[in-house]
């Protein structure tokens, strides 16, 4: 459930900066923002993004997730893995013809990286982030909830805001890869039931 969550929460954030572009003509991006997270770009496979991460190695499985802790940081590397067991035929068919290195082919390729932390402001995050890019592409706040974006050329960097005791602070930062977000499009209808595909309806994706 919680996997669905993080796939529905990116799934809706790359729909509302497709449905601004359609809307609202160009975009503007952030060319600063590297294609990737730190030193580990997207697409890397997950075997190869082991000896780059940042922090102490925390968990990992073989095809999906990398989470890591550095103090009070917290990693987690989302690597996109189609299970070919909920695949089409044609991706089958697919897979059967890749090479028979199998390490490196059953494997998730990075697509995200939550970074998470204990409360701050949401005003000292921003500034954090907004002296190494510049001013947020896209904010979506209500009673100081929500979400601040910067848009790169590949990379979307949301910056999610939660109110307490009255006053917006931030505990999570959100890097995602925007290429692999219509790819993640697809994978969803393959993978969710007619309930969760409901509930991704009602939220216009």
């Amino acid at each position: 459930m919680k996997r669905l969550l993080i796939i529905m929460m990116i799934a809706v954030v790359a729909h509302a900066f497709g449905q601004e572009n359609k809307e609202g003509g160009e975009k503007r991006t952030i060319a600063a923002i590297a294609n990737g997270y730190e030193s580990i770009a997207w697409g890397t496979k997950l075997s190869d993004a082991r000896d780059k991460i940042k922090g102490k190695l925390v968990f990992s499985d073989d095809r999906t997730k990398i989470i890591s802790r550095d103090g009070d940081l917290e990693y987690y590397y989302g690597f996109f893995y189609v299970d070919p067991a909920l695949a089409g035929a044609a991706e089958k068919k697919e897979a059967e013809a890749q090479p028979a290195d199998s390490e490196k082919v059953d494997e998730g390729t990075l697509f995200y990286v939550a970074l998470k932390f204990p409360y701050l402001s949401m005003e000292e995050v921003r500034k954090k982030i907004e002296d190494r890019y510049g001013p947020s592409t896209n904010e979506n706040l209500h009673k100081m909830q929500g979400a601040i974006a910067w848009n790169g050329e590949s990379t979307i960097i949301i910056m999610w805001v939660d109110r307490y005791e009255n006053r917006p602070f931030c505990r999570r930062i959100t890097y995602i890869d925007k290429k692999i977000t219509r790819e993640l499009s697809e994978y969803q209808f393959k993978v969710f039931n007619k309930v969760e595909l409901a509930i991704l309806k009602q939220l216009g994706i």
